[in-house]
């Protein structure tokens, strides 16, 4: 088939005859048990977001519990947006003068340390 590479040899089926069959077997008898509940159960909007809140309301607990604080941090934070950032220029200074800097007092200390 010039020049494309022949995959087949990758293909356990060479090597064990009805491999996929007997993998496709395994795999439907390894799933018999779940796939039996979900047809059984009539599934509804109301399921779904209930399985949702689950997980999802302990974790925008958290983020608002993490955001809550972050807020009310006493010291003020310097921040800038990234094309802001990109706009202001480092007036030749050294990798040494910019590490020995404030992280606030630099917006690009503070975006790498922040992202």
């Amino acid at each position: 088939r010039g020049q494309d590479p022949d995959f087949r040899v990758l293909d356990p089926e060479l090597r064990y005859p009805g491999y996929w069959v007997r993998f496709r077997g395994r795999v439907m008898e390894r799933a018999a048990d779940g796939l039996r509940r979900r047809r059984l159960k009539e599934v509804g909007v109301a399921d779904l977001l209930h399985s949702w809140a689950r997980w999802l309301v302990p974790a925008a607990a958290v983020a608002s519990v993490v955001a809550g604080t972050l807020l009310s941090s006493s010291t003020p934070i310097l921040a800038i947006g990234v094309e802001e950032s990109l706009r202001i220029g480092l007036e030749d200074q050294t990798l040494p003068n910019l590490l020995d800097q404030d992280a606030f007092g630099d917006p690009f200390l503070l975006i790498d340390e922040t992202f």
